[in-house]
């Protein structure tokens, strides 16, 4: 039994009729008729019978051409996945990078990447930044976006690169009383404001937490969470305010689900590119350097 008898077979059940099915395959019908007499012969009944109405499927050939198309079709589908497996980068460069940054890199990276990582799938997770360094330590992922960090925090043999700056400012509810104003909120108000944070130990939500500390004052904490969406999600409800960076609530702005107001004293954060201090392979090397051009560009 051949894939070619098979074919030819189910064409002449779907067309009724030897003539058509040869020419819907292109060949002659003396060629459609001897290969399915030689699959009727492989199999031990007949598929076809003639009546005077014409080519009819016998009983068990209406159940051999159930399961027929269903093997061909999973054989054509095989081919569907070679071309695919083919096509589909023979490796992969993993970026970790925090909560609420997808804004601000993702349009840089892949203006560059299609052109310039054809033969790497590019694995990108979402991660706190605490997380960024585990993972980085235990070589579970190639580079990490985040923001800056004290020195003590990052965990030895971890190295970093300056990318850029990114503005922090406050998010409100668009009926919340300070959403009303257009001028600058002194950090100073908001001592017992509901506040939404971030983890307090590193990234931003150290910053944040270091900007209340510096004016001598402690944050009225609402809650800590550990990435940015949620910590819209809880302001966009009414029950608190946030200081995050202004790039990641751009499109909720611009929805009038928040209003970002900015904040004195301003501040501006650094987001950083760190890395393992050992060297990655030759190409890993190379598919880094790609992915630093296009976040540095």
């Amino acid at each position: 039994m051949e894939l070619r008898q098979i074919r030819y077979a189910l064409s002449v059940a779907r067309e009724r009729s030897f003539t058509r099915a040869a020419e819907r395959l292109n060949v002659s019908q003396s060629a459609v008729s001897e290969q399915v007499r030689m699959l009727e012969e492989s199999i031990g009944f007949s598929l076809f019978r003639r009546t005077p109405r014409g080519i009819e499927v016998t009983e068990a050939g209406r159940t051999f051409f159930y399961e027929a198309e269903r093997v061909v079709g999973d054989f054509d589908s095989l081919g569907d996945i070679a071309r695919r497996l083919k096509r589909a980068p023979s490796e992969t460069f993993t970026l970790a990078m925090g909560s609420g940054m997808a804004q601000i890199v993702i349009p840089k990276l892949f203006h560059a990447v299609p052109d310039s990582l054809r033969t790497v799938r590019l694995d990108i997770l979402t991660a706190p930044t605490r997380t960024i360094f585990a993972l980085l330590a235990e070589e579970k992922i190639d580079a990490g976006l985040a923001i800056e960090s004290d020195p003590e925090h990052v965990p030895p043999g971890i190295v970093f690169e300056p990318l850029a700056e990114a503005e922090l400012t406050l998010i409100a509810h668009p009926a919340h009383p300070l959403a009303r104003g257009t001028s600058a909120v002194d950090l100073g108000r908001l001592v017992l404001e509901p506040i939404v944070m971030s983890e307090l130990s590193v990234g931003y939500g150290r910053v944040v937490h270091a900007m209340f500390a510096d004016l001598g004052i402690r944050p009225n904490i609402l809650a800590v969470a550990d990435n940015i969406e949620t910590i819209k999600v809880i302001v966009q409800s009414g029950r608190g305010l946030a200081i995050v960076p202004r790039a990641c609530v751009e499109n909720e702005v611009a929805l009038g689900v928040l209003r970002a107001l900015p904040i004195t004293p301003q501040r501006n954060i650094r987001m950083n590119l760190y890395r393992r201090r050992h060297a990655l392979s030759r190409r890993k090397e190379s598919h880094f350097a790609v992915v630093r051009a296009a976040l540095v560009g």
